[in-house]
C-alpha cells in the first residue's frame, strides 16, 4: 500500500466530508477502509455520512468497529441513538448507559435514555432520567420539553404547568412554550391564562394557526374580538392543508359565535372538503369491525377473567358518542373524594389492536392481558380508589371491559342525536378515530352503528350498564348525580 496515496485520497474524502458530499464519501471511502480497516477518521466520517443519509444499517457496522477499538462517552452516546433509530432499545439503552458511566455529567445521554424509557413504557425511569438530565445541564431546553410532555400524556397537567413555566424563564419569547402552556391552562379550566398565552404566541408569530384554533375553542367570538380580526386577515392559499383545516374550522366557529350562520357553514365545509380529500376513512369499514365485534362475543361471551390479577383501582368508563356529555359527568363525579378523573385515556384502544385486533390471541388470553396491562397503567394515575376514563368511543369494547374488569363501572350517556351529530360535525378533531365526523352522511351511519351495538351491550349485560339521559341529567344534576353514586356504591 502506498502511503502517500492512502493520506492523499483520504484528506479528499475528509474535504468531501466538509462539504456535506456524503453519498460520495461513502462510495470513495468504504473503498478506501479496505487498505486500512480501523482507520479511525474514515469510520467516523463513514459513519457520519451513513446517519446523515438515514443509513442507521450502516452506521451501526460502522460505529460499532470504532467501539472495538475505542470507547469514549461521545461514541457509546453516537451508537445508542444509532440503535434507537434501528429500535434496538435494549442496545440503545446500554450504549447511553455506558456513555453515562463514562460521563457522569453526560445531559443529552440522560435525555436519550430517558426517551428509550419512554418507548419502552417504562415512565418513571424516563421522568427520573429527564430529570437528570436538567440537573446536569440546567439550561438544556430538550430535555424540559421532554420532561412537560411526559407529564401532560399522563395527565399530571400541573407538573406539566410547572415545566413549561420553567422553560420561559430560560427562553421568555419560546413560542412552542407559550402555545402549550395555553393548552395545558385550557385543560386545567385557567382559560383567561391560556388565552393570554395564545395571545403571546400570536403576537411572536402571526401565522401561528395552532394558537388561534385554540384561542376560539375557548373563547365565545364576539364582533370586534382581535384575535379572530387577525385571522380574517390572512390569506389561507400560501400554507399547508393542515394549516387551512385549522383556518378554516376557527373562521367557521367564530362566525356561529356571532351568529353569522352562512359564513360559518361556507368555511366549515371548506375545512371539511380538505380533510375529507386527505382521509383514508371508509364507514363500510366500521360496519365490518362494529359487526365482526357482536359476532364474535356471541361466540366467546362466556370466557371468564383469571381472578389472581389483582387490580389497585376500580376503572369507571363514561362512554357514547362523542360531545354527548361526557366531560360534564366526569367533571361533577371527579369531585368526589375517592373519585380520580384521568380523561380521556387511549389505553384500552392501544392494548385491545395490539392483543385481539391485529394479533387474535387466545380470548382468556386476550382478557387477562387487558386487565394487567390497563390496570398497570391506571394504577400510576393516582391512588384514588376509583379512576374515571371517560373516552367516549370505548361503547365499541363495553364486552371486553365487562370480561376483563367485571368490578368496573360502565356510565354510558345518551343524547339527543341532532345535537350529537350537530356538535360532532362542526367540531376540528385531530384524531383520525374521528373521521366518520367530515360528512354528514358518514355521521348518520355511524350513529346507527354506536345505537345498534349499545342495544347490543343492553341485552347481553344490561345489569353492567348504567344508562344515564344527557337531557334529564341536566334538568336536576344534584338528584341525577346521587343517584349515579348510588348505583356506584359510593354516599353523597
Amino acid at each position: 500500500m502506498n502511503s502517500n496515496n492512502f493520506i492523499k485520497d483520504k484528506k479528499n474524502i475528509l474535504s468531501l466530508f466538509k462539504e456535506k458530499k456524503f453519498s460520495k464519501v461513502l462510495k470513495l471511502g468504504t473503498k478506501l477502509l479496505k487498505k486500512k480497516p480501523n482507520d479511525f477518521d474514515l469510520l467516523y466520517v463513514l459513519g457520519f455520512s451513513s446517519i446523515d443519509l438515514q443509513n442507521f444499517i450502516d452506521a451501526e457496522k460502522f460505529f460499532r468497529k470504532i467501539l472495538s477499538f475505542k470507547k469514549s462517552a461521545d461514541i457509546f452516546y453516537i451508537y445508542g441513538n444509532i440503535q434507537s433509530k434501528l429500535k434496538n432499545y435494549k442496545e440503545a439503552t446500554s450504549s447511553f448507559e455506558n456513555a453515562i458511566n463514562l460521563n457522569p455529567n453526560f445531559s443529552e445521554a440522560y435525555n436519550n435514555l430517558g426517551n428509550v424509557n419512554k418507548l419502552n413504557n417504562q415512565i418513571q425511569e424516563a421522568i427520573k432520567n429527564y430529570k437528570k438530565s436538567i440537573d446536569k445541564k440546567n439550561d438544556n431546553i430538550t430535555a424540559y420539553f421532554n420532561l412537560a410532555v411526559i407529564f401532560k400524556e399522563i395527565k399530571k397537567y400541573k407538573d406539566s404547568k410547572n415545566v413549561y413555566e420553567k422553560i420561559l424563564e430560560i427562553d421568555k419569547n419560546n413560542l412552542t412554550a407559550k402555545h402549550d402552556l395555553g393548552a395545558v391552562n385550557s385543560i386545567l379550566g385557567n382559560f383567561e391564562k391560556a388565552r393570554e398565552y395564545f395571545i403571546e404566541a400570536i403576537s411572536i408569530n402571526n401565522k401561528n394557526f395552532k394558537s388561534y384554533k385554540n384561542y376560539i375553542e375557548i373563547t365565545k367570538i364576539i364582533e370586534g374580538d382581535h384575535i379572530f380580526k387577525s385571522l380574517e386577515n390572512i390569506s389561507a392559499e400560501d400554507t399547508n392543508d393542515q394549516n387551512k383545516i385549522d383556518i378554516f374550522y376557527s373562521l367557521s366557529k367564530g362566525y356561529f359565535d356571532q351568529q353569522k350562520n352562512k359564513l360559518g357553514f361556507q368555511y366549515l365545509e371548506r375545512g371539511k372538503n380538505i380533510k375529507k380529500k386527505i382521509s383514508n376513512f371508509k364507514i363500510n369499514r366500521q360496519k365490518k369491525i362494529f359487526s365482526n365485534i357482536k359476532v364474535f362475543f356471541e361466540n366467546y361471551y362466556s370466557s371468564e377473567v383469571d381472578k389472581n390479577i389483582k387490580i389497585k383501582n376500580i376503572p369507571i368508563f363514561i362512554l357514547g358518542m362523542p360531545r354527548s356529555g361526557t366531560t360534564l359527568i366526569e367533571q361533577i363525579l371527579s369531585s368526589h373524594s375517592k373519585i380520580h378523573g384521568a380523561g380521556e385515556l387511549i389505553y384500552l384502544p392501544q392494548i385491545i389492536d395490539r392483543v385481539f385486533t391485529y394479533n387474535r390471541s387466545d380470548f382468556n388470553d386476550t382478557i387477562n392481558k387487558i386487565r394487567y396491562e390497563y390496570s398497570e397503567k391506571l394504577s400510576k394515575l393516582s391512588n384514588n380508589q376509583y379512576i374515571i376514563d371517560k373516552l367516549p368511543l370505548n361503547f365499541r369494547w363495553i364486552g371486553f371491559i365487562i370480561k376483563a374488569f367485571p368490578e368496573a363501572k360502565i356510565l354510558h350517556i345518551d343524547r339527543n342525536p341532532m345535537a350529537v351529530c350537530w356538535s360532532n360535525y362542526k367540531i376540528n378533531f385531530r384524531d383520525s378515530g374521528m373521521e366518520f365526523t367530515l360528512s354528514q352522511k358518514d355521521i348518520a351511519e355511524y350513529y346507527v352503528l354506536y345505537k345498534e351495538i349499545m342495544n347490543y351491550w343492553n341485552v347481553k349485560f344490561k345489569e353492567k350498564i348504567i344508562n344515564i339521559n344527557y337531557e334529564k341529567f341536566v334538568l336536576d344534576h344534584e338528584k341525577e348525580t346521587k343517584n349515579i353514586l348510588d348505583k356506584i356504591d359510593l354516599n353523597w
